[in-house]
């Protein structure tokens, strides 16, 4: 693989979803296609025999892929999407004459940045002068007001992903009441709040490490406030319940409580509260995964704290007058770990994949020698609008990440770098050809239709 960096002042936009990721799949992806018609296999085939079966798996560079099952994922994405079926429609459109092809991709989405990956640039000697950098602290904060209201303070700010809704509904499972009640401030202050140089909205962080840490600090407010509440109802912490807005005797609900009262406790009768237990009025958690250490001296190191799971496949039709490519069908599934909310889970796939669409088939940069940009504005740069989304069929599969405190991984960057890659080796299948790039624009391939590489390779030894 080849991958030039250009130094200029003159790029119009700056990193985005998954960078680095999508050139590195595309290579991969597209020579696991054509190891397979080379040797005559299912592409499918040669993907299933080169997966990682047994985990936690460290890679050469030093990756560890902390869980999964990948052949079970392929397994589950095959049946439940229905891959028998679409070949079925893709023999019969041959048949008809038509130019139908079916792609594969299967990628590896890492989450939770190891702070110290960066410093691979320097030498050894270089390295332990400046001091070891590994790990990738998250922080939040999670307090009680007089009236017993509860507020979160987490060190991801976030653009649309719905880190409130999350950490609200996190935190309110924790104390037994409801997540509209929990109030979470995203707007992170330094000079204020808990925060380290970890701390920001990136490498999909959030589900797995700033959750995370709310969770924690949630956890152990609580364990505190059951000592408070024990005492009032004469019972033992490890008796008591919250759940409904109260705090009662598993054994006998009616022994209870308001929440309310037991969280505004430390505030106005600190003298009440039983000894030795510290009051209960915040609580602030630094967590960063065991598993992110400083790099080694042969430059190896586990650049990510987990690494989630992405397969996809889809089906194209390739217009011979026109050269425009219908997505007949698309079909993803996602292990990200455990799944916290599942409507957000699944408007970060399919924001992910809005952007993939976008480049696998209209965004491109056009310069003239003499550095003049062509596509400045969106009268030359085609990003797809929403009626040019083809439908996603998702799906899901959980393998809980050990490293995690919720189980969680990272997702929203998966389609970023598999769906350019699936869609290209589905019109290399339609196409028969072996050399393509993206974007996959009706003029490239009414190019590579004149070039008389339409004849499509139908036959493979194993299905």
């Amino acid at each position: 693989m080849r991958n030039r960096v250009v130094l200029t002042n003159k790029t119009p936009t700056g990193l985005v979803r998954g960078f680095g990721g999508p050139q590195v799949y595309f290579a991969l992806e597209r020579l696991m296609h054509r190891i397979a018609i080379t040797l005559g296999l299912d592409p499918l085939e040669v993907i299933r025999r080169n997966l990682v079966e047994t985990f936690p798996y460290r890679c050469p560079a030093g990756a560890v892929l902390d869980s999964g099952d990948y052949g079970a994922a392929v397994d589950v994405a095959a049946a439940r999407g229905g891959l028998a079926e679409l070949r079925r429609r893709r023999d019969l459109a041959r048949a008809e004459g038509r130019l139908y092809g079916i792609g594969f991709a299967a990628v590896v989405e890492p989450s939770i940045s190891n702070m110290g990956y960066i410093t691979t640039v320097l030498s050894p000697q270089e390295r332990q002068k400046a001091g070891p950098k590994g790990g990738a602290q998250a922080a939040a904060t999670v307090a009680l007001d007089p009236l017993g209201g509860v507020s979160v303070a987490i060190d991801s700010v976030p653009q649309g992903q719905g880190h409130r809704t999350v950490t609200a509904q996190i935190v309110a499972d924790v104390f037994g009441l409801t997540p509209a009640v929990i109030r979470v401030d995203a707007g992170l202050d330094t000079s204020k709040d808990a925060w380290s140089i970890a701390a920001g909205n990136y490498s999909s962080r959030f589900a797995g490490a700033t959750a995370g840490a709310a969770h924690i600090a949630a956890t152990r407010l609580k364990g505190r406030l059951a000592h408070v509440a024990a005492a009032q109802l004469n019972l033992r912490p490890e008796d008591l319940c919250f759940a409904g807005g109260r705090v009662f005797a598993t054994s006998n609900p009616e022994n209870s409580l308001s929440f309310a009262r037991v969280a505004a406790a430390s505030h106005w009768s600190p003298g009440s509260l039983p000894a030795p237990e510290p009051t209960a009025l915040w609580e602030t958690v630094f967590w960063s995964p065991s598993v992110l250490e400083a790099p080694n001296t042969a430059d190896e190191i586990n650049s990510s704290a987990v690494y989630g799971f992405v397969f996809d496949f889809c089906g194209v039709e390739v217009d011979r007058d026109t050269g425009v490519i219908r997505i007949d069908k698309y079909v993803s599934l996602h292990d990200a770990g455990r799944i916290l909310n599942p409507a957000l889970l699944d408007g970060q796939v399919r924001g992910g994949f809005a952007m993939a669409i976008g480049a696998a088939l209209y965004e491109r940069f056009v310069y003239v020698d003499d550095g003049g940009f062509l596509t400045g504005s969106f009268a030359d740069y085609a990003v797809p609008t929403a009626s040019m989304i083809p439908e996603l069929e998702i799906l899901h599969m959980e393998s809980p990440s050990p490293v995690t405190p919720l189980g969680a991984k990272g997702v929203a960057e998966g389609n970023a770098m598999s769906t350019p890659a699936c869609i290209a080796n589905a019109v290399a299948d339609a196409l028969g050809v072996a050399e393509i790039s993206v974007p996959l624009t009706p003029e490239r391939m009414l190019e590579l239709l004149r070039r008389g590489s339409s004849a499509p390779r139908h036959k493979v030894s194993r299905r």
